[in-house]
């Protein structure tokens, strides 16, 4: 386990466990494949926060990661869980970005012409 200070969310408490593996079915992308599903392992990681800056529902935030050596004290596992949230504020600046400059009005028939109007 793993304890870091953060600026907007008091105390982040990340817990991991390695060498798991999903239960794959034949869904999805594993709907063609021919012969027993193979085993996938990696880490589990769950992260906890003190509060949220927005005030909302505080739930735990479950990542799964594809490296299987990291351990909860590992330095990797914060790298992981610190990523992805910097991950979902910049996909969220883009999302704004593009509703605010009108990038999600245009219905355009070719990629070409996107191209020209963006």
């Amino acid at each position: 386990m793993t304890v870091t200070d953060t600026r907007l969310c008091g105390k982040a408490t990340a817990q991991a466990w390695g060498r798991l593996h999903p239960r794959l079915t034949r869904r999805a992308a594993w709907i063609d494949y021919d012969g027993p599903l193979p085993i996938i392992e990696g880490t589990v990681i769950r992260l906890t926060v003190d509060r949220l800056p927005s005030g909302g529902v505080n739930k735990p935030i479950w990542l799964w990661w594809s490296g299987t050596a990291a351990t909860a004290t590992d330095a990797d596992v914060d790298r992981c869980w610190q990523s992805f949230l910097r991950r979902f504020d910049l996909e969220h600046t883009f999302r704004l970005f593009k509703q605010t400059l009108g990038g999600t009005k245009p219905r355009l028939r070719s990629s070409e012409a996107a191209d020209r109007w963006t």
